[in-house]
């Protein structure tokens, strides 16, 4: 669904999403290097790829938005396409449930931010050294891709991580924390 329409050099494209089930992976809008197709890459990534539950069609997704020689400055993700493909199994493994609620996709020629919501409940193996007690989680995260040659090339990430902590029942965290965790979403 479309957002908000900016108009200018830079910023052009907003779109949004408002459910957690997995869309299906489309053929691009445009051509390489539009602000369409670049948003059509962060909607890929964060509402389909994340969404989908077959590691052979995420392979598939992939291979066809994600450079090889991507770079990652998430140190919790190995590096390159393969340390992706390597890494969301490990999501699912700890959050059998897990969804991912697309926000926002914002775009330009070569660059692609998109906002969205992780969801779960922790029952599967551990999730960052965390025991699985049915915890269940809801916090946000933002992604931020340059792109090259039509495929996400480079990424850096934020995420709620004092919200998340919270909700896994990480004890020892700074007293504001726990309360900020308590505070409703304000999205």
């Amino acid at each position: 669904m479309l957002k908000y329409l900016f108009t200018g050099a830079t910023l052009a494209l907003v779109l949004a999403a408002s459910h957690a089930t997995a869309q299906e992976f489309t053929d691009p809008p445009a051509a390489p290097g539009t602000v369409a197709y670049n948003a059509w890459l962060g909607r890929s990534f964060s509402e389909v790829l994340l969404n989908e539950r077959s590691q052979a069609k995420r392979v598939e997704i992939l291979n066809r938005i994600v450079a090889t020689d991507y770079i990652q400055h998430n140190p919790l993700v190995p590096e390159g396409r393969q340390g992706l493909i390597d890494f969301i199994p490990v999501i699912y493994q700890a959050m059998p449930d897990a969804r991912f609620i697309l926000r926002d996709v914002y775009a330009t020629e070569d660059r692609v931010v998109t906002r969205w919501t992780w969801t779960g409940t922790l029952t599967g193996e551990g999730f960052l050294g965390v025991a699985p007690a049915g915890q269940k989680l809801e916090f946000d995260v933002i992604d931020t891709w340059t792109v090259r040659d039509g495929q996400l090339y480079e990424h850096w990430d934020q995420f709620d991580w004092p919200r998340a902590f919270v909700q896994l029942g990480v004890q020892g965290l700074p007293a504001p924390f726990y309360a900020v965790a308590q505070q409703p979403y304000d999205r």
